[in-house]
C-alpha cells in the first residue's frame, strides 16, 4: 500500500520565552519568518507538550517520546551516545558520558570551576587517560576518547552485577559541587536491582577520587598549573545507560530492554524512517531504533536531501542550530538565527502530495538561567487531509490560537491519521497489537 511521505521539520530548541530586549516577544514572534508563517497559513496548527506541562526534556528522551515511545523503556542517554560514536555495546557493561573538568577543593568538596577544561590538547588528553586506573572492586572502567575534553566512560562486571540506576557526579549547573554518586531507588524494579546499583555507585565514587588524586598530581597538570591553565583535575560522569539484554548483532533484530521490547521503528508504525541531522546523538538513536541515518554538514543541505529523498515514508531533518543559539542567551541572535532557518525553507511550499510537520523538542529559554525549560512548543501540519485553521503566523502566541493542544506522543498517530495508515482501533492484524493497516504480505496468510 502505497502512502505519502511525511517530512518533519525538527527545529530543535525552538519554544521560548518573551524577553524586553524584543519588546516582550519571544525570539520567534520577534523574527521576520516568510516561509513559516505561508506554511503556517495553510497548516493545522497548535502547541505540543513534550512530556509534562512545566518539565524540561533533553534531545534525546523528547525524540524517543516524539517518534511514539514510552519514556519508561528509554535507555539512558550514555548508551545511545556510546551507540551513536561506534563503541561496541556490551550486556554486562554500562556507558556514561565523562568530562575533564577543572575543579577546587574546599570544606564541601569539589567545586566545579570549569565543567570542561580548557585549552587542553589531545596529546595531553591521552598521558592524562593512560594514567587513570582500569579495575575497582571488580568492576573494569574503560575510558574511551570522543571529542574535545568528553569520554564514553564504559564500566563493566563480567558477571553482570551492575546497574546503570546510578545518580550523575556532574551537578551540570554553575557554581555547583561534584555530586556523589548514588543508587537511584525509585527507579530500580527490585532490591536485587538496587543492590546492584548501590555497588556499582561505591565502585564509581571510589574511581572518581582515585582518578582525581592521580590527576592532581601528574606531571601534565603541574605543568599546566604552573603557566596558568586550568588543570583537567576530575572526570565528571553522567547519563548513565545500559543494555542487558541487547542484541545489537543482527541489525534487524529487536532490542530487548529490561525485559520488554523495543520494537524497531519500522515494527511499531509500519514505515520506513531515516533521520537526517549531523550529531552522533542522531546516529546512536537512529541505530537504537533501527532507522537510517543520513548526515547533512548544514540544515540547508539537509532539506535539500530529505527532499530528494523517494524510498522512505518517514523523514526526519534536524537542525540544532536555534537550541545552540539560544544557550548563549542572547535573544536578538536567536532572531537571526530564525530568520536564517527560514530562508531555508522556502522548497516545503511546492511539496503538494507530502504531509509536512513542523515543530520543536522541546523549549529552550534564550533569557533567564535554565538549559532547556518546560514551555510546550508550537506545532503546523501541512498535508492535503489536513483540516487548515485560522493561524496565519507561526510562532508561540499564534499557533496557541490553533486546533491542536497535544502531547509529542500523539504525533506518531496524528502522522498515520492523515496518512490514511490508522488501523481501526479494535482490528488485530497478526500476533501483535498495532497501530497502523499493515499491507498484505505483512501479515501471515492462512493457507
Amino acid at each position: 500500500m502505497g502512502i505519502m511521505r511525511t517530512i518533519i521539520i525538527l527545529l530543535d530548541g525552538l519554544g521560548d520565552r518573551p524577553s524586553k530586549v524584543l519588546d516582550n516577544k519571544t525570539p520567534l514572534e520577534y523574527a521576520n519568518t516568510p516561509n513559516l508563517d505561508k506554511l503556517a497559513e495553510n497548516a493545522m496548527t497548535g502547541l505540543m507538550t513534550p512530556y509534562k506541562e512545566g518539565i524540561p526534556l533533553g534531545t534525546e528522551v523528547a525524540h524517543f517520546l516524539l517518534w511514539g515511545y514510552d519514556i519508561k523503556d528509554f535507555p539512558g542517554r550514555g548508551v545511545i551516545e556510546a551507540l551513536g560514536e561506534d563503541v561496541k555495546i556490551e550486556e554486562n557493561a554500562i556507558y556514561l558520558r565523562a568530562t575533564f573538568g577543572f575543579v577546587k577543593r574546599d570544606d564541601d568538596g569539589f567545586y566545579v570551576i570549569d565543567r570542561r577544561t580548557k585549552d587542553i590538547n589531545i596529546e595531553e588528553i591521552e598521558k592524562l587517560v593512560d594514567s587513570l586506573p582500569n579495575c575497582i572492586d571488580g568492576y573494569k572502567f574503560e575510558l574511551i576518547y570522543s571529542y574535545d575534553v568528553h569520554f564514553i566512560l564504559k564500566i563493566k562486571e563480567k558477571n553482570g552485577w551492575i546497574s546503570d540506576k546510578i545518580s550523575d557526579s556532574d551537578p551540570f549547573y554553575k557554581n555547583r559541587h561534584v555530586m556523589k554518586v548514588f543508587p537511584v531507588r525509585e527507579v530500580c524494579e527490585n532490591d536485587t536491582e538496587y543492590k546492584k546499583a548501590k555497588n556499582t555507585a561505591e565502585a564509581l565514587n571510589k574511581y572518581l577520587l582515585k582518578c582525581h588524586k592521580i590527576l592532581k598530581n601528574h606531571a601534565i597538570n603541574i605543568k599546566r598549573k604552573n603557566m596558568g591553565k586550568q588543570t583537567a583535575n576530575f572526570l565528571l560522569t553522567k547519563w548513565a545507560g545500559k543494555y542487558p539484554k541487547g542484541n545489537l548483532k543482527d541489525s534487524n533484530s529487536t532490542v530487548f530492554y529490561k525485559n520488554k521490547v523495543i520494537p524497531s521503528f519500522k515494527e511499531k508504525w509500519g514505515i520506513n524512517g531515516v533521520i537526517i541531522a549531523n550529531s552522533s546523538l542522531f546516529k546512536g538513536l537512529a541505530k537504537l531504533l533501527k532507522m537510517d541515518y543520513i548526515m547533512a554538514n548544514s540544515f540547508e543541505e539537509g532539506i535539500k536531501i530529505g527532499i530528494e529523498l523517494k524510498n522512505y515514508d518517514f523523514i526526519h531533518i534536524h537542525t540544532k542550530d536555534i537550541d545552540e543559539s539560544s544557550h548563549k542567551k542572547d535573544p536578538m541572535e536567536v532572531v537571526k538565527v530564525i530568520e536564517k532557518i527560514d530562508s531555508y525553507l522556502s522548497p516545503l511550499l511546492d511539496l503538494k502530495n507530502d504531509l509536512v510537520v513542523i515543530t520543536a523538542d522541546h523549549s529552550t529559554p534564550s533569557v533567564g538561567t535554565l538549559i532547556h525549560s518546560g514551555e510546550s512548543v508550537p506545532i503546523a501540519i501541512i498535508g492535503k487531509n489536513v483540516r487548515v485553521d485560522d493561524v496565519k503566523r507561526f510562532n508561540e502566541k499564534e499557533c496557541s490560537k490553533g486546533h491542536l493542544r497535544i502531547y509529542s506522543n500523539d504525533l506518531m498517530n496524528i502522522i498515520l491519521n492523515y496518512t490514511d495508515r490508522a488501523l481501526l482501533y479494535g482490528l488485530r492484524s497478526g500476533d501483535r497489537i498495532i497501530p497502523y493497516i499493515p499491507n498484505d504480505d505483512e501479515v501471515e496468510h492462512l493457507k
